[in-house]
C-alpha cells in the first residue's frame, strides 16, 4: 500500500513553511461541500501545519523502512476521529418511498377489513392491555478504539484544548549513577536544565538508545568535550553504556529510526511515579513538558525524557 502523501494529495510545495500550509489548507476546507473532504483537509491542516506533527510525518514519509502511511495513521497522528461519510437514509430514496406508501395503503385496507369484521363479536378480551410489551432489543455498542500516545498530547495551535487520553507512568530508569561511572563530571543535574539526555534512536528489537555529551570543562586546559550512550530494553533495564569522543557519536548508535528533538507537552495522571521536574498544572489538568516524545513497542505506550533530567520514562495512554 503506497503512503498517503498529503502535498500530492492536496497541491502543495514540500518547501513552504508550516504557516503558508496551514493556510492553504483553510482555504480548500472553505471552498469544500463534501463532509468527507472536509474532514480530510481538516487532517492535513493538523499536521502539515503544526512544525512538530508534520516533522514527525516528513520523517515516516521519507524512510523507506517505515510502515505505510494509512488514513488511521493520519487521524492518530493529527489527533482528530476518522473521516466517516454521512449514510444516507434508505427511506430517503423516492422508489422506496412509494413502495412503503403503497404497502401502507394496502395494510390500512386490510385492517379496515378485519375491524369490520370482528365488529359486535365476542368482547370477551376487551380487558387486555391496548398493546403487549415486546422483547427489548440488544444495540449493539460500538467498540471504542484504544487511544494512541497522540491521544495524549496538547495541540500547540489551540490553547483551549484538552486531550481525550493521558499518560500513566509505568516506570523509569534512572541513569544518574551510569553517568557518574562513565566519568560525567556536572555537579548539577536538574534544576538548570542543563542536561542534553536525548532519545537518540529506537531499534528494530524495541531497544532504547540515550545519548549525551558533557562540555569541555573551563578548569582543564585542552579539554574536549565527550559523549556518552546507553541502551536500554522495552521495559528499561539497562543493558549497556559507553563513553567516547563526541567524533565518534555517530557510532555508538544504530541504524534504527532517528527521534526528532523536539519539545512535547502532554497530559498525565497522577501519581508516585511523576517527575517533580517539568510539571505543571493548569485547569485542573497536570501537564508534562516531554522532550523528545516517541511511541514504544505499541500505538498506546510511549518514551520520553524530561528537560533538565537524566531519566527516562515509560508510560501507558489511558483513559481518564
Amino acid at each position: 500500500m503506497p503512503d498517503l502523501d498529503l502535498y500530492a494529495i492536496h497541491g502543495l510545495d514540500r518547501r513552504a513553511p508550516s504557516e503558508a500550509l496551514a493556510a492553504q489548507l483553510t482555504a480548500q476546507l472553505n471552498g469544500a461541500a463534501d463532509p468527507v473532504q472536509r474532514q480530510r483537509l481538516d487532517i492535513a491542516r493538523a499536521i502539515l501545519g503544526d512544525p512538530q506533527r508534520r516533522a514527525r510525518y516528513d520523517a515516516q514519509l521519507g524512510d523507506p523502512a517505515a510502515p505505510p502511511i494509512t488514513e488511521a495513521i493520519l487521524t492518530g497522528l493529527a489527533g482528530r476521529p476518522a473521516p466517516v461519510q454521512a449514510a444516507k437514509s434508505v427511506f430517503a430514496q423516492p422508489r422506496v418511498l412509494a413502495a412503503l406508501a403503497a404497502f401502507l395503503g394496502v395494510l390500512l385496507i386490510v385492517v379496515v377489513s378485519a375491524v369490520a369484521c370482528s365488529g359486535g363479536g365476542d368482547d370477551s378480551n376487551s380487558g387486555r392491555d391496548a398493546a403487549t410489551p415486546g422483547t427489548p432489543s440488544t444495540l449493539a455498542t460500538k467498540k471504542q478504539k484504544p487511544p494512541t500516545v497522540y491521544s495524549a498530547e496538547y495541540r500547540s495551535d489551540d490553547a483551549s484544548f484538552v486531550p481525550s487520553a493521558a499518560m500513566r507512568i509505568d516506570s523509569q530508569l534512572n541513569l544518574e549513577s551510569t553517568a557518574r561511572k562513565l566519568g560525567w563530571t556536572s555537579a548539577d543535574f536538574g534544576s538548570t536544565n542543563t542536561t542534553s539526555l536525548s532519545l537518540a534512536r529506537v531499534t528494530e528489537s524495541g531497544n532504547i538508545e540515550l545519548t549525551w555529551c558533557d562540555e569541555p570543562s573551563p578548569d582543564v586546559p585542552n579539554s574536549r568535550m565527550r559523549c556518552f550512550a546507553v541502551t536500554a530494553s522495552s521495559d528499561l533495564r539497562l543493558l549497556s553504556d559507553a563513553a567516547f569522543p563526541q567524533s565518534e557519536r555517530g557510532t555508538h548508535t544504530s541504524k534504527g529510526g532517528k527521534v526528532g528533538g523536539l519539545f512535547k507537552y502532554v497530559r498525565v495522571t497522577s501519581g508516585d511515579r511523576l517527575p517533580t521536574e517539568a510539571i505543571t498544572v493548569k485547569g485542573g489538568y497536570t501537564t508534562l513538558e516531554a522532550s523528545e516524545l516517541v511511541a514504544g513497542e505499541r500505538d498506546d505506550v510511549a518514551y520520553f525524557v524530561v528537560p533538565g533530567s537524566l531519566k527516562v520514562y515509560k508510560a501507558t495512554v489511558v483513559r481518564d
